[in-house]
């Protein structure tokens, strides 16, 4: 189905939104026929796998294509494809030279929370669980190291299963929340990683269990927090209790009015960002994800029924 050049560009965020590791860029993708941008998109389907071919269900499979229509009335195809950035627990460029470890969990004083469950094997905690993503682009980026294209993708980890002892540890340890600097060529489209910036949330209690996101008409990541910890049984929920003593070194400390929100997610010139809750606009609730149409109204939003409290 062809569509408008906007409105084909927010399905294609939408259909990319719960992918961390984005497989294709928006623009600049190729050399337009006759050098003209396409007037409408659209995407040439393809089979899922089945069991006659076991393999490709194990793995990513992409055969689709994004077809372009020019204003003379050519088109052109594009092959898609999943190429992955890094895996959770890599070591990315930080954008100053250093390396900071993906998906990596840190405290309200953004300090690594650290995984000592192992004696003698130390290690920081790190997110197995990319969830909620948004790809923009800005009008005046500024990150030091891009030759092409800069393109920005907001990234959100919504649990850590386990620690290094196999004990389970999902809604016990804070949600991280990070910016991605991708260099595209303009060319080919290609995306690289130039910068991965880890969003201090300490300015909105951190983050709890996040889960499905969404790009804002206005060019934000609208997060998400999948439950609202019930206030009058707080003592006994144990997850919480210990999510608060991972943040804030205190079990006691979180309150569980600052959880269940809309956090929104903004991106910086520089590749960093800054989230904030909105606390009373959308009230509190469990909510996996939120949408809003162009014109900035609410239109869609999905919850979660509640989990148990205990571990």
């Amino acid at each position: 189905m062809s569509t408008s050049p906007l409105a084909s560009r927010r399905q294609a965020l939408k259909l990319l939104s719960g992918l961390p590791l984005l497989p294709f860029a928006l623009q600049g993708c190729a050399t337009p026929v006759g050098g003209a941008g396409p007037v409408s998109v659209s995407f040439s389907p393809m089979a899922a796998p089945g069991l006659s071919n076991p393999a490709a269900m194990a793995t990513m499979t992409v055969e689709s294509s994004l077809v372009a229509k020019f204003a003379d009335g050519k088109t052109q195809s594009f092959p898609l494809g999943y190429q992955p950035f890094f895996v959770t627990g890599d070591l990315v460029p930080d954008g100053r030279g250093g390396k900071i470890l993906s998906g990596g969990l840190f405290d309200s004083a953004n300090r690594p929370i650290m995984d000592d469950s192992v004696p003698g094997k130390a290690r920081q905690f790190f997110s197995d669980c990319p969830d909620g993503s948004s790809l923009l682009t800005l009008a005046r980026p500024a990150v030091p190291g891009v030759k092409g294209n800069t393109v920005f993708a907001v990234v959100q980890f919504e649990y850590t299963s386990r620690d290094l002892a196999g004990a389970k540890r999902y809604g016990q340890l804070p949600s991280p929340l990070a910016v991605l600097t991708l260099d595209q060529d303009p060319a080919t489209g290609r995306l690289q990683l130039v910068k991965y910036h880890n969003i201090d949330t300490s300015p909105a209690h951190g983050l709890w269990i996040t889960c499905g996101a969404s790009l804002s008409p206005w060019n934000t990541h609208l997060s998400s927090e999948e439950y609202e910890p019930d206030a009058a049984t707080i003592a006994a929920n144990k997850r919480f209790r210990a999510y608060s003593q991972a943040y804030f070194g205190d079990p006691d400390k979180a309150n569980p009015y600052h959880y269940g929100h809309l956090p929104e997610a903004t991106v910086h010139p520089d590749g960093s960002g800054s989230v904030v809750k909105h606390m009373s606009r959308m009230r509190r609730r469990s909510r996996r994800t939120s949408a809003f149409a162009p014109t900035a109204r609410p239109i869609s939003g999905t919850r979660t029924r509640p989990i148990p409290t205990t571990t």
